[in-house]
């Protein structure tokens, strides 16, 4: 177990340990989680061994101990999250939501965000102030790194990074 850890440990420290779930409630934070990891790109054949599944992202979370012979040949592989200690977990998937204060459009940003690292992937018809950033990198760690440069730019409201978790059901 121990040199599954150190090639475990070795493909995730470019990820933050903690993540703002939103920059307008800063008590709200993201741990990451060291029981679990998860492959992007996952087409399902190991998915009798995942713990959770997002099939139209194509996402398996698997638990930590299934590294060497699931996340270690996985094209993409990054830490889970779970916003307490033991709570759902949740998978960065890179995206990034930022809105904007008053009648400003997002791409009204758009220098702002590249010097920052980001550029546009989406933009929102129904919110013209809102819409989904990505890494310009690419990279699902740079983009959770840099949230913080995203929320110091004048005129943005809130950044939040996009996390995919179980839905919860209501009893």
């Amino acid at each position: 177990m121990k040199l599954e850890m150190n090639r475990v440990s070795a493909n995730l420290t470019d990820f933050p340990k903690m993540v703002l779930a939103s920059s307008r409630n800063p008590q709200q934070k993201y741990e990451r989680v060291d029981t679990h990891f998860a492959v992007h790109g996952s087409e399902g054949g190991d998915a009798a061994e995942a713990t959770l599944e997002f099939g139209p992202e194509k996402i398996a979370v698997f638990p930590i101990d299934h590294f060497n012979e699931v996340g270690s040949s996985a094209s993409e592989t990054t830490p889970v999250y779970a916003l307490r200690q033991g709570g759902t977990l949740a998978v960065p998937t890179g995206r990034v939501f930022v809105r904007s204060a008053g009648n400003k459009k997002i791409e009204d940003f758009a220098e702002q965000f590249r010097k920052a690292g980001y550029e546009i992937a989406q933009t929102l018809s129904y919110a013209p102030n809102a819409g989904w950033l990505r890494a310009i990198s690419s990279s699902i760690a740079s983009s959770l790194a840099a949230l913080d440069k995203l929320s110091v730019i004048p005129g943005v409201e809130n950044v939040e990074p996009q996390m995919l978790s179980k839905p919860a059901r209501k009893q």
